[in-house]
């Protein structure tokens, strides 16, 4: 009759049981052999085993124990495994950027004499991912090629997998998308196809490929592989895993539409990297308020928003708020301050803050910089090349070809985009393109066809369970008395001044709420303000 995991030495069956995903028998089998004096094997085991359950605490403790043990015994090896592990640690449990590059340069002096090593693969991959948080994707690609080149020379899978998923990841944020997804492939199918040493190092890989997919707007590819990662995480009951693979899916499900399912899988993965991985979880509450600014409540997404500050993505999706609400401004300054710790590297980071840049200096008036601002967009979005992102570039041009009353262009690129956005699947996005080729007919004198088209945007709304203001042009429901008192006066001819000289307000005032009305309406000119608003029994 075999042994069983009792019979066994406590170091032992600690490891058995981590090979077999019993985290609760291996830490109760760890802190034996750590009570026997095995160490710092013992705390190293301890530490693998509370941190796949999610024990911060336990997990710090246990690790830099066992990284001490390991000096002690002169095992640079050891040592330096810790520090890459603790490093990891400090960006995922705490976001702790600086403490992390700190245990990195510790690790990497301890094994710079020891030759090509795992440890040393592992480091530099820890590198690459730091790069990668503060938006550097070069020194990411150089760092995970260095990385690859060292898997190679010793054969290391485990390194070679997460590697590769770096790699492809850096190479579509910096807008080489091609080989990038060709990349992040190749990790993928060998994630779920090799066996690993380092058993966390295939949902490394696969969170990578899932989060790079979704981000660029590669939705089919990223929920594939997002199956992939949600059947590794049940094997090895990886809630954190599981998280990321949640939020990226909750992603895909939004963007196509199914809103329901979204929801409970944004909420799902919020509560999941909340419980197990706290730094991780402001990107999840920012997918989460989008959603909501879509569904209408826009109380709550704010407070999501404002939760994941300073998180650029937060810092935009405020921005776009107070745009909503006719503060051109505030969404301006929103934008440069994301496009000022960005730098111009990473084309994914910088492409939501150049969106926001565009339309926000054309609701300000400023024709010139919103046209630059466009186009620098429209070059980014053909590096990424999926037609998610090119159509939002598209979207972005007929808005900003609208405000600048050059009618013609804006129809043309909002009929791109919604034959670009209907080839990714994106009903929402589908229908917000309808509202603006529908102004653009309405500008044009077209009137039955602005008519269809503002139908079938309602239409999809209406399928979608989209609030009644989720679309710009429905925004006229959101005018405030003074906005249609001074919409009514505009309609009489009178200027500014006299408008402000009725109503006792200063001309920049009136100015102002002109500016606001015609952001609410998504039109260009005060005459398009004039007529949608008659259309709508508001005069």
């Amino acid at each position: 009759m075999g042994a069983t995991s009792i019979d066994l030495e406590p170091l032992a069956a600690g490891r058995a049981a981590l090979a077999r995903a019993d985290w609760a028998e291996a830490r109760a089998r760890f802190e034996e052999a750590v009570a026997a004096g095995q160490a710092p094997e013992a705390w190293e085991g301890l530490g693998r085993a509370a941190w796949w359950q999610g024990d911060q605490e336990a997990t710090f403790s246990a690790r830099r124990r066992a990284y001490r043990a390991y000096r002690g015994v002169e095992d640079v090896r050891g040592a330096a495994r810790m520090a890459m592990w603790i490093a990891s640690d400090h960006l995922d449990f705490r976001g702790d950027d600086a403490v992390a590059s700190a245990w990195v340069r510790r690790g990497r002096a301890l094994v710079d004499d020891v030759g090509p090593c795992s440890e040393t693969g592992y480091l530099l991959l820890i590198e690459a991912d730091l790069a990668l948080a503060r938006s550097d994707p070069r020194t990411a690609e150089r760092r995970s090629r260095e990385a690859l080149q060292v898997a190679h020379e010793i054969g290391d899978i485990g390194v070679e997998v997460v590697a590769l998923a770096t790699l492809g990841w850096a190479l579509v944020a910096s807008g080489t998308s091609e080989n990038g997804f060709e990349r992040l492939d190749e990790s993928a199918a060998l994630a779920v196809g090799e066996e690993f040493l380092e058993t966390a190092s295939p949902g490394w890989a696969l969170c990578h490929t899932v989060s790079a997919c979704a981000e660029a707007g590669d939705f089919r590819r990223a929920e594939q592989w997002c199956r992939v990662l949600h059947a590794w995480s049940t094997t090895w009951r990886s809630r954190h895993f599981f998280g990321v693979c949640r939020t990226a899916y909750g992603d895909v499900l939004a963007t196509g539409g199914q809103w329901l399912p979204a929801e409970q899988e944004l909420r799902t993965a919020m509560a999941d990297v909340r419980a197990m991985r706290p730094a991780l979880a402001a990107p999840t509450a920012v997918r989460l308020g989008r959603l909501r600014v879509r569904q209408g409540d826009v109380d709550e997404a704010r407070v999501l928003f404002e939760a994941a500050l300073p998180l650029p993505q937060a810092i935009l999706a405020l921005g776009e708020l107070e745009l909503a609400r006719g503060d051109a401004m505030a969404a301006l300054e929103a934008a440069d301050r994301v496009l000022r710790r960005l730098g111009a590297a990473s084309v994914l980071d910088r492409f939501p803050a150049l969106e926001l840049l565009a339309r926000a200096r054309a609701a300000a008036g400023d024709h010139e910089a919103a046209n630059a601002a466009a186009e620098r967009l429209e070059r980014d979005a053909e590096l990424v090349s999926t037609p998610y992102m090119r159509g939002r570039s598209r979207m972005v041009r007929a808005q900003v070809s609208l405000a600048a009353t050059e009618h013609d262009d804006a129809r043309r690129a909002a009929e791109d985009a919604i034959d670009l956005f209907g080839e990714c699947a994106a009903p929402y996005e589908t229908a917000e393109a309808r509202l603006v080729l529908a102004s653009t007919f309405a500008n044009l004198g077209r009137h039955e066809q602005a008519d269809g088209q503002e139908r079938a945007a309602r239409e999809a709304f209406a399928l979608l369970g989209a609030s009644p203001n989720a679309g710009r042009r429905a925004a006229h429901d959101e005018l405030s008395l003074r906005e249609v008192e001074i919409l009514r006066l505009v309609a009489h001819g009178r200027s500014d001044a006299q408008i402000a000289e009725r109503l006792f307000l200063s001309t920049h005032t009136v100015h102002r709420h002109i500016a606001n009305i015609r952001t609410k309406l998504g039109v260009s000119s005060r005459a398009a303000a004039v007529g949608q608003a008659a259309r709508h029994g508001l005069l």
